[in-house]
């Protein structure tokens, strides 16, 4: 594993450290890393640009102003008390604002950075006596401390983890709310500069809701979307596709995304619930989609990413489809292949309809 050495530096040349390590890097992961520590400590560079994961359509470059980047990180540092955190590990892509945010948080809070490849699970190939004090993950990544008791204890001793990028399975959450160690569900996207709010997920005082950062605030939009007022972040009333619930101005619930909801006869149906409910009872990838119907305007169905499926499965999936309120319950299975996936791994749910190969009605 590749290690950073960033306390050896930052009070010298940190600028000259970063353009030598870039110069010297010979993986591309390692050149984003250094590539942006190279734009972090340029005095001449005031922006960043950043691309979106195009997970609900094209991806797009936005310019972040390196100050509201550097806010950023310094309110989840208050939020979560890094200031006292005194080592980090970095396992995300530094070409993407999850990367580029741990980044940022640990050359302000001056930590100790461990470098690792941005592979899906981490972990097993960090040794045992590593100390963490702080990672963010994908919930994919983060799901290997299920695999064995090796794992677990090693995932156990970072004392902050972040989670972030795609839901969170039921099987993981249960393995989560038996962790020690402080793990938090994030909230956010490229537009706010990395997360916006968090949900503590385990301990005595784990949350219901995301509670956002010091100084953001939320509303809801006519749509029922996610309305973020954050001045520190240059962000001002960004209305988003997020269906949501506020709870207060500093609190809400997430519903799903506007662009995935699928109205079925007057009744709107979120894909995300409906997904959240199955997860534990489907061992392939899959999602909730609409589909048009002559009677109800839509209809939901469950994509696999599967070629084939037998009787018995379909008889497994129709008694897993019996728990739900009846208006949710898929009416048709379709299988693809593989699942169409922006670059950083994340679902686009359109393109991979257009790959489904096969359709099973349940009516």
């Amino acid at each position: 594993m590749r290690t950073f050495y960033l306390l050896t530096y930052l009070e010298n040349n940190p600028l000259g450290f970063a353009q030598d390590r870039l110069r010297e890097a010979t993986t591309q992961w390692e050149k984003h890393v250094w590539s942006f520590s190279v734009d972090w400590f340029n005095p001449k560079v005031k922006t960043i640009a950043v691309k979106t994961s195009g997970s609900s359509g094209k991806p797009k470059t936005i310019l972040h102003k390196k100050e509201f980047m550097r806010n950023s990180a310094l309110l989840t540092s208050e939020a979560l008390g890094l200031s006292e955190v005194k080592s980090a590990l970095l396992c995300l892509p530094a070409n993407k604002i999850s990367g580029m945010m741990m980044l940022a948080r640990v050359f302000e809070n001056k930590m100790f950075l461990q470098g690792i490849e941005p592979i899906a699970a981490p972990l097993l190939k960090i040794g045992t006596d590593l100390k963490i004090d702080f990672a963010a993950f994908t919930p994919m990544q983060f799901s290997q401390v299920i695999s064995s008791k090796k794992a677990f204890s090693k995932a156990e001793k970072i004392k902050t983890v972040i989670l972030g990028g795609e839901g969170i399975s039921d099987e993981l959450l249960t393995t989560i709310k038996r962790m020690k160690n402080n793990v938090y569900a994030t909230f956010g996207m490229t537009e706010t500069i990395s997360h916006i709010a968090l949900k503590k997920l385990n301990g005595k005082n784990a949350d219901k809701y995301f509670r956002v950062l010091p100084s953001v605030r939320v509303s809801m939009s006519k749509e029922n979307c996610l309305v973020v007022n954050a001045p520190r972040l240059g962000v001002k009333n960004l209305v988003t596709n997020d269906v949501v619930k506020i709870i207060s101005p500093t609190q809400f619930e997430w519903l799903g995304r506007v662009d995935n909801v699928i109205n079925s006869g007057g009744l709107k149906i979120h894909p995300e619930e409906v997904e959240a409910s199955l997860r534990s009872k489907i061992d392939v990838p899959f999602f909730i989609s609409g589909i048009k119907d002559a009677v109800s305007g839509q209809k939901p169905c469950l994509v696999l990413e599967k070629r084939s499926l037998s009787k018995q499965k379909i008889e497994e999936l129709k008694l897993a489809f019996s728990k739900l309120d009846k208006k949710s319950r898929p009416k048709e299975i379709w299988l693809v292949p593989e699942f169409a996936k922006t670059e950083n791994r994340k679902l686009k749910r359109k393109e991979t309809m257009a790959l489904a190969v096969k359709k099973i009605s349940l009516m």
